[in-house]
């Protein structure tokens, strides 16, 4: 078989903010680059869908001339941080992303990004405006693009890594990458779950073949769910309208009683919650008690109110950030038609960002030699609940690995590709296209997602976690063989490529369901029923998991601390959480 070949010093996986700033990295140090996007180049996957707010101190924001609280400082955005992970974080990394937040948010105002509003602590612009600003650059430094190009498995000799099997998505035909280091930027894994506020093009892919390659990942059982996303009507499904109405305007959770979700708990809790990002993870977890209970509605929701503000009140500080009912370029007026007549909105977590990923050193080094991660294909630096902005973190994550890896591709030369391992890779993928008669790939898709967003959701228990293990297995062993193809020409053949995506998803869900097992603690976004305790005495901890040998291992790290020490004991869940929230109250330029 004829395979088309591309030898370059860094290969950069995604077209994100990561994926683009690790190309940037990697030029400004004097390597060759090629990066390789699964989509349109600057248009799929997160971060053109990203709200968007690029996050740093007060200082930081002043030293860039904008407004900024003069009393924040590095020390105490790392403080925020910290706290706000609890106490999970790599702390070596959190203190880097605070220190280079400024220049990062710099050097994007240099590239031509355009801020719409700023506060204390951030500058808020369109997703598209930060994507736009790095492509521009990274066109200007000579960063050689492929888009509709998915990666598929990584190469190896002599214990390193040296390049990646592509798949020419339009054509069907495969690329050979060869490449002196690997930046890893894809992103996490949105398309597992049912209900997403992210992309649904991000199938954990290069996780996954990480993954398969030997590397290790860490803190996998930690995903954040957003709270408040709309459910039905299902036209707006995975919208998160419903849940910036309840940051910036308020309003109230009931369940199909008709009773408050709020009442039960702390009313400052529930104050400070809905005024700051400490929603997602505590509002998701109440909610998603609340769902378990037996009251939720018609669609497996809550449901979302004005309360009782008038809806002309409501609606006039609704109108002061979306006219017309506008969000994200959609009208959401239907909503607002809802809430007036009094019927509310039906919502519900949906997943959004995924804190695990390959576990890398502060030079965004995995542990394979030659592969690199950045954004959210890396893991640590926001522990156990990201508040502060992904979208800072892409930039500042991304900038690290380019540099690094540019440096590596430069000082080391390529091995031979492995050719009778890239023969058997690429029979293995071609083997599916053979299979005319069996299960239609999106139906099992569709089924896995639902099972992910039950038992993998905000809240686990022993129990249910077995039980999507057992259901994996089956997956494994029994339905995805059986997965049928409708043709077998490989040109952008869906079944195909959907059958590729599904055992990625399959395999990282696996790695998140056993590290989530592993974890007898609830701590962040991680909640376990049958664990409500945070335990600081033996859980300040990773879970690492890697392959070895063909089989899934698990070791346990003790978290990097640098300077702030974690508190002492076992913690019931909520009292924990509460001193989270006050110290970072307490901190000072909380956005």
């Amino acid at each position: 078989m004829n395979i088309k070949t591309i030898k370059t010093d860094v290969l950069v996986a995604g077209s994100g903010g990561a994926g683009f700033r690790a190309a940037i990295g990697a030029r400004e140090k004097g390597a060759d680059v090629f990066l390789v996007s699964k989509g349109r180049l600057a248009r799929s996957g997160a971060s053109p869908m990203a709200g968007a707010d690029l996050t740093c101190h007060g200082q930081g924001m002043r030293a860039a001339g904008f407004f900024g609280e003069p009393r924040d400082s590095e020390e105490k955005f790392f403080s925020d941080i910290v706290h706000q992970g609890n106490f999970l974080n790599d702390q070596r990394l959190t203190e880097l992303f605070v220190q280079d937040g400024p220049a990062r948010m710099l050097e994007m105002l240099k590239w031509g990004m355009k801020p719409t509003y700023t506060d204390e602590r951030a500058v808020f612009t369109p997703g598209p405006s930060i994507v736009d600003a790095v492509y521009r650059q990274a066109r200007r430094l000579g960063v050689n693009t492929l888009d509709d190009v998915a990666l598929l498995d990584l190469y190896q000799r002599d214990g390193r890594i040296v390049g990646a099997l592509g798949l020419d998505l339009k054509s069907g035909e495969f690329i050979r990458f060869e490449a002196n280091a690997v930046v890893l930027a894809t992103g996490g894994w949105h398309k597992a779950y049912s209900v997403v506020t992210g992309s649904r093009e991000l199938t954990g892919d290069g996780i996954a073949m990480a993954y398969r390659a030997g590397a290790e990942l860490a803190d996998m059982e930690f995903i954040t769910f957003a709270c408040n996303v709309i459910y039905w009507p299902p036209y707006h499904r995975g919208s998160i309208f419903t849940y910036v109405l309840g940051l910036v305007v308020g309003g109230q959770l009931e369940n199909s009683d008709g009773d408050s979700v709020f009442a039960k708990y702390d009313p400052w809790m529930i104050g400070y919650a809905n005024r700051t990002e400490w929603n997602k993870s505590f509002i998701s977890m109440i909610s998603t008690l609340e769902m378990r209970s037996g009251k939720s509605l018609k669609h497996g929701g809550l449901r979302f109110t004005i309360g009782d503000i008038p809806f002309s009140d409501f609606e006039g500080l609704v109108k002061r950030y979306y006219p017309d009912w506008v969000f994200h370029g959609g009208s959401f007026s239907s909503v607002g038609d809802q809430l007036r007549r009094g019927e509310g909105v039906e919502v519900g977590p949906g997943a959004e960002y995924f804190e695990g990923g390959l576990a890398v050193n502060e030079r965004y080094e995995t542990s394979i030699p030659g592969l690199y991660a950045a954004g959210e294909c890396a893991a640590s630096v926001f522990g156990a609940n990201r508040v502060a902005a992904a979208t800072m973190e892409m930039l500042t994550t991304g900038a690290r690995a380019g540099w690094s890896a540019g440096e590596y591709a430069l000082a080391s030369g390529t091995p031979e590709v492995d050719l009778t391992r890239e023969k058997e890779m690429i029979e293995e993928k071609l083997a599916i296209l053979v299979q005319r008669e069996g299960i239609k790939p999106s139906a099992v898709r569709k089924e896995f997602q639902e099972q992910s967003q039950q038992k993998m959701g905000p809240v686990r228990c022993d129990r249910e976690i077995q039980e999507y293990l057992t259901y994996l297995d089956d997956l494994k062993q029994n339905k995805i063989p059986a997965l049928s193809v409708a043709v077998t020409n490989p040109a952008y053949n869906k079944d195909w490529i959907e059958v590729l995506d599904l055992i990625n998803m399959v395999d990282v869900m696996e790695i998140s369901a056993h590290a989530a097992l592993a974890r007898t603690e609830s701590r962040g976004v991680h909640y376990r029923e049958d664990y409500p305790e945070v335990d600081n005495d033996n859980w300040l901890q990773q879970v690492i998991v890697s392959k070895n040998n063909g089989e899934m291992k698990l070791d346990r790290r003790p978290v990097q601390i640098i300077s702030l020490k974690p508190p002492k004991g076992v913690t019931p869940y909520i009292d924990f959480i509460k001193t989270m929230m006050q110290a970072h109250s307490d901190v000072g330029g909380h956005h």
